[in-house]
């Protein structure tokens, strides 16, 4: 069977194909407007597929039937591939339905990394069509988001998806929020479903398989050794699979900690094994690379100083951290912390860590600087630890003159004034529900397609 006539089958398919049962992702829907190539990008097993499911839902509501396609490069039907396959897409694309051309089509392309010359094409069709939206996948193991960036040469907007936030996660659930409700949820009958379901986002994490699994752990555990083997051996053809293997396992321990390549070398070294450090900074970029850890710098004007101090380090998510692991109850706090960063990352801005005589978890930084302190504590019951917590927050808070503050805790509210500062003390389920509701709010606007 010719190129062609592949298409012609796969094409013919999709016009018939009824969407899945979707759990609806925040997403920005003003990407979708422009000529701009839209590049879905993060970890493995993320939703990437979904989200263009969903975005190909509501596009359906204004947009001609016709003129929206989605194709997936992973189905065994169109294998071998030939490399003519993008350059015949359009044109039996165009042969097979009644493509509107006076309003906008949206082109659809999962796994793209697996056509020869991708970029090449991309380049040139939305070039010669100036009412075509191409919005592009790519696998962690084959395409990097800043390979996309190289490979397309600026002409690209990025969209991260990662694992279910707690608001996504409720929506999944079946369990809505309203605006209204506000702060009646730390006290409503409401708070304990709302609570309960947070102990079991904070236990298996976010991915969304996780809701339909019998046996989450072992779900994890089979997603990390994928990444590990496809998306980081293969990749990047590491041959001292043990050396990497053991320093990716201290790498993934010190999550919510603070990390530095020299000590680490050191317990290497201990272990046996021999290299040089710019091998597991190698190490480290691959792991970022590929989504499964990130990097928070200490903040600092001088970029020798955030270059010279430790890093803190952060996962995907902390279920799949727990699944590896197989400690959660000493590392609690951390598993706060790490949720926290992630809802933090979603927004888009400079995450630091602030650390002088006193620490302070998170700098929230924009173009016009630090605009907001948070520290995370399972409990501040303990007058040590709430002593500690503050202590940090408030210098932080004086240095960056900021006048409000905010700690989160696991399940505790306050608010309370110190050196003319305001200090708020939220739980982190109540708070990630607030920061959800926010960013759905700016998310979820109606799509106007053009």
């Amino acid at each position: 069977m010719d190129t062609k006539e592949k298409l012609r089958n796969i094409l013919t398919e999709w016009h018939e194909f009824e969407l899945p049962k979707i759990h609806e992702r925040d997403f920005n829907d003003s990407l979708l407007s422009g000529q701009d190539i839209l590049s879905i990008i993060g970890a493995r097993r993320t939703g990437k597929t979904y989200l263009c499911y969903q975005l190909i839902q509501k596009l359906r509501q204004s947009v001609p039937p016709d003129n929206i396609l989605y194709i997936n490069f992973e189905d065994e039907r169109l294998y071998p591939l030939k490399g003519d396959e993008l350059t015949l897409l359009w044109e039996v694309y165009l042969e097979l339905f009644a493509v509107d051309p006076r309003k906008k089509i949206y082109l659809f392309i999962d796994e793209i990394q697996n056509v020869q010359n991708w970029s090449k094409w991309a380049r040139r069709i939305t070039e010669q069509n100036k009412n075509l939206k191409l919005i592009i996948t790519g696998s962690s193991s084959r395409l990097l988001s800043k390979e996309i960036a190289t490979e397309l040469r600026g002409r690209t907007l990025e969209f991260t998806v990662y694992p279910f936030s707690f608001i996504e996660y409720l929506k999944a659930k079946n369990i809505f929020v309203a605006a209204k409700d506000g702060e009646k949820l730390l006290y409503g009958k409401k708070r304990i479903i709302l609570k309960k379901q947070f102990n079991a986002y904070l236990k298996h994490g976010g991915f969304p398989a996780i809701l339909e699994s019998a046996n989450p752990e072992e779900l994890l555990k089979g997603y990390f050794k994928v990444m590990f083997y496809r998306d980081l051996i293969e990749r990047y053809k590491i041959k001292n699979i043990k050396l990497f293997e053991d320093y990716l396992t201290l790498l993934v321990d010190q999550t919510g900690a603070h990390f530095s390549i020299s000590s680490t070398a050191k317990k290497l070294e201990e272990f046996g094994h021999s290299f040089s450090k710019n091998t597991l900074s190698n190490f480290s970029r691959y792991a970022q690379e590929i989504f499964l850890i990130f990097e928070v710098k200490r903040h600092s004007y001088k970029t020798k100083e955030q270059l010279r101090f430790p890093k803190k380090i952060y996962a995907i998510d902390h279920g799949l951290v727990q699944a590896v692991r197989f400690c959660f109850s000493e590392d609690y706090g951390r598993m706060l912390e790490n949720i926290a960063f992630l809802s933090l990352r979603r927004l888009g801005d400079e995450i630091y860590y602030h650390q002088e005589n006193k620490e302070c978890d998170f700098l929230v930084s924009d173009n016009k600087g630090v605009v907001r302190a948070i520290q995370v504590a399972r409990t501040l019951s303990s007058a040590k630890t709430k002593q500690r917590e503050v202590a940090g927050l408030l210098e932080a808070m004086v240095k960056y003159r900021l006048k409000e503050g905010l700690i989160l805790t696991e399940d505790e509210h306050d608010s309370f004034k110190i050196e003319g500062k305001t200090i708020r003390v939220l739980p982190i389920w109540y708070w990630l529900i607030r920061e959800g509701k926010s960013r759905s709010l700016l998310a979820m606007n109606r799509i106007v397609p053009g």
